[in-house]
């Protein structure tokens, strides 16, 4: 994961060892949330994950084994997490609340 440089400099990387990455958000206490739609590697995409890295650095996963084929996460005003689950399905797909 790169952080972009402003005005013509060259991206930094800030973060290692993720290869599948689909979506991030960042949580109201400055944590990244990195959801990968498959933690092993496409074509497999169970189980998927996501990532919680807090300010300090320390690296989380969230829901483990709880996700296949992730599409987005978002962060909701009631602090929670909403992640699109098994988004390559027309007709499986679903929207998971995870508390914080």
């Amino acid at each position: 994961m790169f952080k972009v440089a402003p005005e013509g400099g060259y991206p930094v990387a800030v973060q290692f060892g993720f290869t599948n990455i689909i979506d991030i958000a960042f949580g109201p206490d400055g944590s990244l949330y990195v959801l990968e739609i498959a933690k092993n590697g496409i074509p497999n995409f169970f189980p998927g994950r996501l990532t919680r890295i807090a300010p300090n650095g320390v690296r989380t996963e969230i829901a483990a084994g709880q996700l296949t084929a992730p599409g987005g996460v978002a962060i909701g005003a009631d602090g929670a997490l909403y992640v699109t689950n098994r988004s390559t399905s027309p007709v499986a797909g679903e929207v998971l609340r995870i508390a914080p």
